[in-house]
């Protein structure tokens, strides 16, 4: 399926230019640069006064991580949520996201490496003040955590989120057995990205309603299904299956990711407000779905007559990498932001 045959079936509802996706994503770009500065100076001192001696504790690269954290909590869920309805994030909102863009990194890193099982991660989760540490790593997690729950408007919402978040964590697991069943890998791949997101929404003041969690719910599926086909190399080396190196039926996610798009942008025009809000909405979640297909693309052309997961292995980084690095590769994805941008398929529609 290519990109091109989704021309027939773009929406009647207000188009959005290729002016403007270049406008939105060139605002976005000197945005992230300056939230950059801004951290690099903002970061230390908040940890200074809650992590004295921070500086021994988070390396560069550990910096660089609590950033990309960041960045993805702001700009793709809390801002732009705030954007479309009207709002403005405050100062000691935006301090919160930045905690859990502190906390988030430790927290995975708890189960990743094997710091603590799970039932110590459940311990941790649901009574911190009670919390017994065993080691420095989960330690400052539960410092930082402690200093994140003070200042929360729904306390034991986050709470309820993040156990949520250890809970698809643990299921996950079950993507180092390649007989997981395609639903499976399906409901793993939508509930570990979805309650990651409402993690975030759980920080600002102002909760979102309904009928943008109704939204968010496909638009986390399909962030982390981009994930998952960037990352087709390096988990099929690491023995992590997921639907796109495992079942790899990229007619059948191309039309899944479709029909995803089609529910988000048909939502969205539901809500009531300012037309050009909704449409920099679009953009900004949108931006990372185009990558997404993107992938997805070259992903079916070099696998076509990979029978195996072996045979998936001798395929290089670079053939299954999607290369976002390149002039033409940048025009393409601002092309496919415009389409996914303005797509809505009326069959959908017409059951929503």
């Amino acid at each position: 399926m290519e990109i091109n045959t989704l021309i027939m079936h773009k929406s009647d509802l207000p188009s959005v230019s290729n002016l403007r996706i270049l406008s939105n994503m060139l605002v976005l770009y000197r945005r992230i640069k300056k939230q950059e500065r801004y951290l690099k100076g903002y970061l230390p001192n908040l940890l200074r006064n809650v992590v004295p001696d921070h500086q021994q504790t988070f390396t560069d690269k550990d910096i660089k991580r609590i950033t990309k954290y960041w960045q993805l909590a702001l700009n793709l869920v809390c801002d732009n949520i705030y954007n479309l309805t009207g709002k403005q994030l405050s100062e000691i909102e935006h301090r919160r996201i930045i905690l859990l863009s502190v906390f988030g990194p430790l927290f995975d890193d708890l189960f990743d490496d094997h710091i603590l099982n799970y039932e110590q991660i459940t311990a941790l989760v649901t009574n911190p003040e009670a919390y017994v540490a065993q080691n420095k790593t989960d330690q400052l997690a539960a410092t930082i955590y402690l200093e994140l729950l003070r200042g929360l408007p729904r306390r034991q919402q986050f709470i309820e989120h993040l156990q949520a978040v250890a809970y698809w964590q643990q299921e996950s697991l079950k993507q180092l057995n390649s007989t997981i069943t395609e639903s499976a890998l399906q409901e793993i791949t939508y509930k570990k990205s979805y309650y990651a997101v409402l993690l975030f929404c759980d920080l600002p003041d102002h909760y979102p309603d309904q009928k943008i969690l109704e939204i968010l719910y496909p638009a986390a599926g399909l962030m982390q299904l981009t994930n998952d086909a960037f990352d087709v190399w390096k988990d099929v080396h690491k023995g992590v299956y997921t639907l796109p190196n495992l079942y790899r039926n990229f007619e059948q996610l191309q039309q899944l990711f479709l029909a995803e798009i089609s529910r988000i942008n048909q939502r969205l025009w539901q809500l009531p407000y300012p037309v050009k809000a909704k449409q920099a909405f679009a953009i900004i979640i949108h931006s990372l779905h185009a990558m997404g297909w993107m992938s997805l693309v070259q992903l079916k052309q070099v696998t076509a007559g990979v029978t195996s997961i072996e045979e998936l292995k001798q395929l290089s980084r670079k053939e299954l990498v999607c290369d976002m690095d390149s002039f033409q590769q940048q025009l393409k994805w601002l092309r496919h932001i415009r389409t996914l941008t303005n797509y809505v398929d009326k069959e959908i529609n017409a059951i929503l």
